[in-house]
């Protein structure tokens, strides 16, 4: 895995949905009581980016077909056997790193 800058920690929000690409690789990060967390940015269900999607606390919500996911952990709520695919983040002098294979 290495390490790639995708944003400056003061760009982010709590409570917000930001997508980022890395080479080819779609993110979403999410910030929640200041921490980041870093998903694919696609639905397990039909692909679908989730950075469309609504983040209400920590229930992400995917646009297309309303599944729900714990944004703090990527387990699903509803239905409940999915989860996100989970990027690693590591803060660095203000700026946020994403391990990307």
């Amino acid at each position: 895995m290495t390490r790639h800058r995708v944003a400056a920690v003061a760009d982010l929000w709590n409570g917000e949905l930001v997508p980022v690409v890395v080479g080819t690789t779609k993110l979403v990060l999410a910030k929640i009581d200041d921490t980041i967390h870093a998903y694919a940015d696609r639905c397990p269900h039909l692909g679908s980016e989730l950075s469309r999607g609504m983040l209400d606390g920590k229930v992400l919500t995917c646009a297309s077909h309303h599944w729900e996911y714990d944004v703090a952990t990527g387990a699903g709520i509803n239905p409940k056997h999915v989860c996100l695919v989970r990027f690693a983040v590591t803060i660095v002098d203000g700026s946020v790193y994403v391990e990307v294979p």
